[in-house]
Parts: structure tokens; C-alpha cells; sequence
């Protein structure tokens, strides 16, 4: 007769942890909607039908001064910062006097579809935790991450602490140091879509002192447009567009704020509206940064690279975006 195999410690029946841990999304909250009753209606009161009751109310108005909480995780949207809170919970009850919770520890990363990344966390909290968790306590942390890929993230989080059982006369009789992991999936999504087309334009001719009185250099320009098409699903503002230019190029806006920055007004786009901006790009007489470089791109592949557009836009509710892409380059010449 064969011996029974022994039990290893994967087959052992595991013991629930005192330690719990919620994590919840930190998001702006909206502002409450409300259908208002007609006011034909005389036997019901119009003010029946409102969220937030009061003397004064349109009833043609749906949008009331009440807040309202995100009723489930939302959406994620690539651009802004991503921030949660991290909170461990002692679950213990209140008849668990024969043990202790000491040293509790949260640790998370961020994993991108292109690179995992260490999290800073920053207590939710002045008050430091000097002892152990009690009974009913928890401790809290608050993480803040900038997304700037699209795609599947994971945001791994580890709770590690340390677990003392009492003896007699409240001194320490055994003590083990438990921990666990939890994994929290997300997609990051496109709030802003961004397409590009660069035109090149006649080029300037300035005046060459080097090359002798008649002597001219010609200086490249060219046109270059996008298209903001709003992808998410609420309005946005877009604050400002800025083009990062490439030596020896500079850039000029065209678009709403080219006059009077303070003056101008802050274009609305609602979903999967178009906004279509401009820049003019010449190249800068005498400046010899980049010059080599654009040079050799031009015999080499024929085309130039131009800089960088930078776009930063606000929700509904003041949720911060910022978009930056990559190198943009002119057309290939024929």
C-alpha cells in the first residue's frame, strides 16, 4: 500500500488575510440633469420633477447646480493623468484581540503596452502612520500616472505587513510577515485624433552679403495643417496648440489666438467634431543650428523634419489633457 503523499504548502488550506485592500478612481464629478414637468401641467407642480428644489428654476433648463459622482469607472483617455487611491483596510474583527497589524506597506507599478514603471505614491493624509493598523483602520495612498500610449494598462499593486499573534500578558508570542498582490486592468483610449499635412511653399529670397552684391539665399517655408477630430465622449476645450519648431526652423499660429492671446476664445469641440489649425514655418535667415542636419535630410531622404505640435485641452469639468507628436515632416519631394 502506497504512503499518502504529504500535503505541501500550495495544498494547504490558506488563511484569509486581516489586510483588505480597495482601490478607487479619483474623477471630477458632473453636474446632475433633471427632466422638468411642462408648466401646461396643473395637477402636478413642476417643481416635482427637479433634483435640486428651488424658488427660482427654468423648466426648459436641464442642467442643475447639483454634483453628481461617476457611477462606474468611466473612460480613460490617453493625455490625461490617471489617479486613484490605494487603501488598506484592517478587516479584523472586533473580537480579534489575539492579534496585531504592524507595518503595513503598499507598493504599485504601471504596466504599459511598452514598459513597466515604479509609482510614487503620496499619503492621502497629513497624519503619519506610526503604529499598526487597528481594528476598523486603514491606510491610505494616492498614485498619479501620465498616460501617453494607447492600448491595455495594469496597475499591479502589492500590500505587504506584518501580522503578530498576542500571548499572555499582551506580549508578543509569534509574528509572520504576510503580503499579496492584486492586478487592476484599464484601457487607455484616444481623446483627441490628430492628422497632419505639410505643404512646402515658395521659397524666400533674402539678401546674401557673402555671396557679393547680387548674391541670394533662399530660405524654405512651408504650410503646415491639422485636424483635431474630438474621439471621446464628452466636449472639450482646447486651451492652446503650440508648434515646437526644429533649427533653423520657427513657426507662426494662424489659428484663433495669432492676434490676441487674452482676447481670443477657446474653440468647443464636441463629439467627433473637427477643428483644422495651421501653421507657417520658414526658415530663419543666418541661423546656423540644425542647418547641416536639414541638409542632409533633404539630399538623403528629401524631406525636412519641422518640429513638434503640443496640444492641450480641458473636459467639461476642468480635466486637464496634453498631447505632444511625434517629429513632423515635410512632404518627399519628387
Amino acid at each position: 500500500m502506497a504512503r499518502p503523499r504529504a500535503l505541501s504548502g500550495a495544498d494547504a488550506q490558506k488563511e484569509p488575510h486581516a489586510v483588505s485592500l480597495k482601490v478607487l478612481r479619483l474623477s471630477r464629478p458632473s453636474l446632475s440633469h433633471q427632466s422638468p414637468l411642462p408648466a401646461a401641467n396643473t395637477k402636478i407642480s413642476p417643481k416635482a420633477s427637479l433634483a435640486h428644489s428651488s424658488a427660482e428654476f427654468d423648466d426648459q433648463f436641464i442642467i442643475t447646480p447639483i454634483l453628481t459622482l461617476p457611477p462606474a469607472f468611466g473612460s480613460v483617455y490617453v493625455g490625461e493623468t490617471f489617479a486613484c487611491t490605494l487603501s488598506a483596510n484592517n478587516e479584523m474583527g472586533e473580537d480579534d484581540t489575539g492579534r496585531s497589524v504592524t507595518s503595513v506597506r503598499i507598493v504599485a507599478e504601471m504596466q504599459t503596452p511598452s514598459s513597466v514603471a515604479s509609482l510614487e505614491l503620496d499619503p492621502a493624509t497629513d497624519s503619519a502612520q506610526t503604529e499598526g493598523l487597528k481594528i476598523g483602520e486603514s491606510l491610505q495612498k494616492i498614485v498619479r500616472y501620465d498616460l501617453k500610449e494607447e492600448g491595455n494598462h495594469i496597475l499591479a499593486v502589492s500590500v505587504s505587513y506584518s501580522e503578530t499573534r498576542i500571548g499572555q500578558g499582551s506580549q508578543a508570542a509569534s509574528g509572520r510577515v504576510r503580503t499579496f498582490r492584486k492586478l487592476y486592468q484599464f484601457v487607455a483610449q484616444p481623446c483627441l485624433s490628430v492628422r497632419t499635412k505639410a505643404s512646402e511653399l515658395p521659397p524666400l529670397e533674402v539678401d546674401n552679403k557673402s555671396l557679393g552684391p547680387y548674391g541670394k539665399t533662399r530660405l524654405l517655408r512651408f504650410a503646415l495643417e491639422a485636424q483635431l477630430e474630438n474621439v471621446g465622449d464628452g466636449a472639450v476645450v482646447v486651451k492652446q496648440t503650440r508648434l515646437a519648431p526644429k533649427p533653423p526652423f520657427k513657426s507662426q499660429s494662424l489659428n484663433w489666438d495669432a492676434l490676441d492671446e487674452g482676447a481670443s476664445v477657446s474653440p468647443t469641440l464636441n463629439p467627433r467634431d473637427v477643428l483644422q489649425i495651421a501653421f507657417l514655418v520658414e526658415q530663419e535667415d543666418g541661423h546656423q543650428e540644425g542647418l547641416e542636419a536639414l541638409q542632409k535630410d533633404l539630399r538623403r531622404e528629401g524631406r525636412a523634419t519641422l518640429g513638434q505640435l503640443s496640444i492641450e485641452w480641458r473636459g467639461a469639468m476642468g480635466d486637464k489633457g496634453f498631447l505632444t507628436t511625434g517629429n513632423l515632416m515635410s512632404r518627399k519631394r519628387t
